[in-house]
């Protein structure tokens, strides 16, 4: 079990490492990407913490522990504060420095007297005992605050994402979605083994949360390895999401909005005329912005439209006619010649997996029971 442990601590260290130094090629020019180099040395001290104590290396649970213990005061204001760099693609120092002050206050009465008194469990304070036993249990309070705020702000991040995009598999942030309710997890289980060590004080109970820890970390290192244009935010996406803010301030609200009217009866017509004739869903990196032009209209007005006239959204209303696209291509008989993948990169998708989970939910059956239900029926016509 120690062997498979210190190979736990060391892999998770190399990967956070290598994951800092893939952001370092890029965090002059992403403000993002210095915040979430951030989040990856918080994480690394929590990580080390939960490791020291089990593997019992003293040393290097002196210089970690006193800091380590009060990380989750500062991890989740900056998970928050790079979600937020994302949505608005600037920095907001003064509410960061703010959000951090929990932080700055946890090291001043508890990291601090640890580093230069050296206090031990036996010769603590009565006062000190107190703060030893609230700075854990508030931090994590605090962390699981912060990600909640964090699971907001990207919901509505990623609602904008699929407002202006046709292909969103490299910039809807799924992966940082997953791994905020990844760590939601993590806190549920810290605080319940945290519970139980003080009834049953055995090392297992450190090793399982040690454990879950290298699993989020090698999670987010698969994505760092992986698909890097998904870790490493891009700059088209950041200029997207700065111009859709800059314009929500002078959209009107839905109330104006006669679906009914002449104006929106003409631009259905001529949306579903550019789509079905001019069939420009097939590129694969199709906008909002780019069909808005085509309709000379603002990208603001299409969005609109889309949202409220057809209740839907751009990333759902192009898929939609890409599935019609791939569904009468097979009952036209192109499967004899082409293979699934072939036809759907045709209909536009850039990738599998997001052609064959769209499919099933528009469809309700995989892109291969739909071909053998078409093999069945033309056979029974013969």
């Amino acid at each position: 079990m120690k062997d498979f442990t210190i190979f736990l601590t060391y892999s998770g260290i190399s990967t956070i490492l290598f994951l800092i130094l893939l952001l370092s090629r890029t965090w002059e020019k992403r403000k993002a990407n210095k915040i979430l180099a951030s989040i990856l040395v918080a994480f690394l001290l929590l990580f080390l913490t939960y490791a020291s104590l089990y593997l019992k290396w003293d040393f290097l649970t002196t210089v970690i522990s006193p800091l380590g213990v009060i990380i989750p005061f500062a991890l989740g204001s900056c998970i928050f504060q790079y979600i937020k760099t994302i949505y608005t693609s600037e920095v907001d120092f003064k509410r960061f420095m703010q959000s951090l002050l929990p932080f700055g206050t946890a090291f001043l009465v508890y990291s601090i007297p640890q580093y230069v008194f050296g206090l031990s469990l036996d010769n603590k304070t009565s006062l000190f005992q107190i703060i030893s036993f609230l700075i854990p249990f508030l931090s994590i309070l605090h962390l699981g605050y912060y990600l909640f705020l964090s699971h907001k702000l990207l919901k509505r991040y990623r609602r904008l994402v699929k407002n202006n995009y046709a292909n969103i598999n490299t910039l809807d942030l799924k992966w940082l979605s997953i791994w905020i309710r990844g760590f939601v997890l993590f806190l549920i289980i810290d605080m319940v083994s945290g519970l139980l060590l003080f009834a049953y004080p055995i090392s297992l109970l450190v090793y399982t949360n040690l454990f879950y820890l290298a699993l989020l970390i090698w999670y987010i290192g698969y994505y760092g390895v992986n698909q890097v244009q998904v870790f490493l935010i891009s700059g088209v996406q950041q200029e997207f999401i700065k111009k859709t803010n800059s314009q929500q301030k002078t959209i009107k609200t839905t109330s104006f909005f006669n679906c009914e009217s002449k104006e929106f009866v003409k631009l259905k017509t001529q949306l579903e005329t550019v789509f079905k004739e001019q069939e420009i869903f097939k590129k694969q990196h199709l906008s909002l912005k780019e069909t808005a032009d085509i309709l000379d209209i603002s990208d603001k007005k299409l969005s609109y439209f889309l949202n409220i006239c057809l209740a839907s959204n751009f990333y759902e209303y192009v898929n939609t006619h890409r599935i019609n696209y791939f569904r009468k291509k097979l009952e036209e008989g192109a499967a004899e010649k082409l293979t699934l993948l072939a036809i759907a990169y045709d209909s536009g998708f850039n990738s599998k997996a997001t052609f064959n989970r769209i499919f099933k939910q528009q469809i309700g059956i995989t892109p291969v029971e739909f071909k053998k239900q078409l093999n069945k029926r033309s056979q029974s016509f013969q």
